[in-house]
């Protein structure tokens, strides 16, 4: 999926389970007098911790339930002092760039060491952020210094892009992605492991549900024990 030489990272405060090869860093919480809420994937925010200056170079944060099917060395190019972050709302629903870009943290790269304002923000006020945004990600757009976004053509949604229509979906599996599609976002309601999981139903009344995409069972038999 990538070319490149990079190190993978988890930063976590329960290291058990990974692989021997995954670099583990514990999450820096320096300047805050507690854990961000949960809500809103909120701890999100100790990315931007200044401490992660000195370990972290050119850096790519993927959400857990993002499925990669295409080489991402494209993410990894270098965005200086710029947020590269995926955008979501109607711009990313419809894949219509005439919509304003709204930032989400799914996927995104960056150098820590132009972000830091962003943690320092959050710590001066955290109540603030909490009341002034509904999730961590409008928090993070509204303060990064400079922020673009990927194309829209490589990442697609599962709930917006490959899931079939509300009737036809009883008849039809999911589309597979795009040729040009490097990711495929999962985010919220179904996980990818709940699409592939051949035992249970994964879709949610009014949808059925009854067809699984072959190319996302194929993709977790592959890769679910790595």
């Amino acid at each position: 999926m990538s070319s490149l030489d990079f190190q993978f990272i988890c930063m976590t405060d329960d290291p058990k389970g990974l692989d021997e090869s995954i670099v583990n860093l514990p999450i820096p919480m320096s300047g805050l007098d507690a854990f961000p809420k949960t809500d809103g994937a909120w701890p999100k925010l100790c990315l931007f911790h200044p401490e992660l200056t000195e370990m972290l170079e050119i850096t790519l944060f993927l959400d857990i339930d993002t499925v990669l099917t295409g080489n991402i060395d494209p993410f990894f190019d270098d965005p200086g002092e710029t947020l590269r972050m995926l955008s979501c709302g109607p711009r990313w629903r419809h894949f219509d760039p005439s919509f304003e870009p709204q930032g989400a943290t799914g996927v995104f790269t960056y150098r820590p060491s132009f972000q830091t304002n962003i943690f320092d923000a959050f710590r001066k006020d955290p109540e603030a952020a909490y009341s002034n945004n509904v999730i961590e990600q409008g928090f993070v757009a509204a303060h990064a210094r400079k922020k673009d976004y990927y194309p829209l053509e490589w990442i697609q949604s599962f709930k917006y892009h490959l899931r079939r229509q509300y009737l036809m979906d009883i008849f039809v599996p999911p589309l597979k992605p795009a040729p040009e599609t490097l990711m495929v976002a999962f985010h919220g309601f179904p996980r990818p492991n709940f699409v592939a999981d051949k035992t249970s139903r994964w879709a949610r009344f009014p949808r059925c549900g009854l067809h699984r995409p072959k190319w996302l069972i194929e993709y977790w038999d592959k890769y679910k024990d790595r």
